[in-house]
């Protein structure tokens, strides 16, 4: 309900009392459609955060984090450029319609006073922040609209802002007219089609306040007049912001708010970051899994085709072993031929057989005999060169199989940056320039921790962190646990030289298998008998004097440490 006008309306005149001089600190975009602005206001630090991401727009003061870009954008730069030393003056309604406007007082290089604008259009897809001037004129914009016969609201660089057109009239203002025109039907569709401002909760809120339900004719005088004095006092109503079923409203609704669905706040500001900051992080990864799934995807398609090329060359080579019996044959009858000849027909004392050996015209005996010795040389390399790529591709193609299935099985909340160094890694160019300077690197998440009967046991979540937990953390007695030929996590229980119980082991294997959905055959042995994969890639790995046991899934999360 966040392009409700009735609960942007008190959203920012809550802001706009809560930021009035606030002095901007620091301004971050962590993402490509978000902007934060950290402020000091009432003696205290706050971030303000405004975003046009189409699924979870908003503008409101949060408590949550988030890393800043290795580079910053462009319009970052030409934020920091003019709002370096401001604050805010301002925070309103625009327009009376789904548009908030941040008013700033800035100063110039040359320390003279000057205004710039910040308009956060809160329209689900059509969501928007520009930033202008005092004249309005646009400085950028994190969505560009050319300018199209079929759009009216343009933004870009140098064009005056101008609001999307609003057809219908706001609540705010002077509704008269429009309910004196209802001639009946159904008033909750009239009311959202010609009346800006209402969603459908807030009309069935309306007409409930009012004592009005269904209509079918024109509105007798006693319920005009309950009406419009309902309409007034939603005018003035003081906000008692609350989330139900996941939709913030600004008041609490006589209608809606009973039940356990109701979750109450003391702002607006509270209750959209507590529904929006969670509702962001859930689209943001689900649009960040899709997009390495994709990778991952794109990828192994690739390296498929790479495989069933390098077997279409060893198969070509299969031959080469004939060029190397041709040009020896041609040798050893060089005598019977001569120039001109275009088959030398001779013995193979290799098959015990006549055979036919096709010979170029053009070229003497000796240079058709030379000619079939580097043909066999040349298949000879490239044996040798594509069955190693073989190796290569194979492996490679088994690491980005077991990416696709960390993919899978990836909690919601765990981090996804390791994932992205990976296919980093994966679908690097050799030729591709490497970036100057300090990169900042997301913290990345510990591995799975549980204690069980006084045994730490370790499970990774990607293959980077199954690279550190064998062989960095584990020694040499630990015992290491693994899905039996599958791709999965590494386990470790850590012993420190202490004999492992049958329920300790056994708690372990089930912990290995968690990710499949029957029971799964799990090995383990002692972490010395565990080696990196020569040529291999992040956790893979050989091992020999292994067991297995067989294992039912289970998470555990009895046994889980808290972090």
């Amino acid at each position: 309900m966040g392009s409700d006008l009735f609960a942007l309306k008190a959203l920012s005149d809550e802001l706009n009392a809560a930021l009035k001089g606030a002095r901007i600190d620091k301004i971050q975009q962590p993402e490509v459609d978000e902007l934060r602005f950290f402020v000091r206001a009432q003696g205290k630090n706050q971030c303000l955060v405004m975003s046009c991401n189409a699924q979870t727009p908003r503008l409101h003061l949060t408590v949550s984090r988030k890393q800043s870009p290795a580079v910053a954008p462009a319009m970052l730069m030409l934020l920091r450029k003019y709002l370096s030393v401001a604050s805010i003056d301002e925070v309103s309604l625009y327009n009376s319609d789904r548009i908030i406007r941040i008013k700033f007082n800035a100063k110039t290089e040359l320390k003279d006073d000057a205004v710039y604008f910040m308009f956060v259009e809160i329209m689900n897809r059509y969501s928007n922040l520009v930033f202008t001037d005092e004249e309005l004129v646009v400085l950028d914009a994190i969505k560009h609209l050319p300018l199209d016969i079929q759009r009216s609201h343009v933004v870009l660089r140098g064009v005056k802002y101008a609001p999307v057109p609003q057809p219908k009239t706001s609540y705010l203002n002077d509704c008269t007219a429009i309910l004196d025109a209802f001639k009946g039907g159904d008033l909750r569709k009239y009311i959202m089609s010609n009346i800006s401002g209402f969603s459908g909760a807030t009309v069935e809120e309306l007409l409930t306040r009012a004592g009005i339900e269904d209509i079918t004719s024109a509105l007798s005088e006693r319920a005009r007049e309950s009406l419009d004095m309902t309409l007034e006092k939603f005018r003035t109503l003081t906000p008692e912001p609350c989330i139900i079923d996941g939709e913030v409203y600004p008041t609490v609704f006589r209608s809606l708010a009973q039940g356990d669905n109701v979750q109450r706040f003391d702002t607006m500001s509270e209750a959209y970051d507590c529904l929006y900051t969670v509702l962001d992080r859930e689209n943001r990864n689900k649009s960040r899994m899709k997009s390495l799934n994709m990778q991952v995807k794109r990828s192994v398609q690739r390296i498929q085709k790479n495989i069933a090329d390098d077997l279409q060359k060893l198969k070509e080579c299969e031959d080469m072993e004939k060029y190397r019996i041709w040009g020896e044959l041609i040798i050893n009858n060089i005598y019977t031929l001569k120039r001109g000849d275009a088959v030398l027909h001779c013995f193979d004392y290799y098959k015990g057989c006549e055979v036919d050996i096709p010979l170029d015209v053009k070229l003497p005996p000796s240079r058709n005999s030379a000619n079939y010795y580097a043909k066999y040389n040349k298949l000879k390399r490239t044996k040798e060169f594509v069955g190693k790529k073989l190796v290569e591709d194979r492996n490679l193609l088994s690491y980005v199989l077991s990416i696709e299935d960390e993919l899978a099985h990836l909690p919601f909340d765990a981090s996804l940056a390791p994932i992205e160094e990976e296919l980093a890694a994966v679908t690097a160019s050799k030729n591709k320039p490497k970036q100057k300077g300090k990169v900042r690197k997301e913290q990345p998440d510990p591995p799975y921790i549980y204690l069980v009967d006084g045994f730490y046991i370790y499970r990774g979540k990607n293959n980077l962190q199954n690279e550190e937990l064998t062989f960095k953390i584990a020694s040499s007695n630990d015992i290491w646990m693994h899905l039996k030929a599958e791709h999965g996590a590494h386990t470790i229980i850590v012993t420190d030289g202490r004999p492992v119980p049958d329920r300790v082991l056994t708690i372990a294997a089930e912990i290995t298998a968690s990710t499949k959905s029957a029971s799964f055959d799990v090995d383990y042995t002692e972490r010395r008998n565990v080696k990196r994969q020569p040529g291999g890639h992040p956790g893979q790995v050989i091992y020999v004097n292994y067991k297995t046991i067989l294992a039912t899934p289970d998470k555990h999360e009895e046994f889980l440490v808290k972090k």
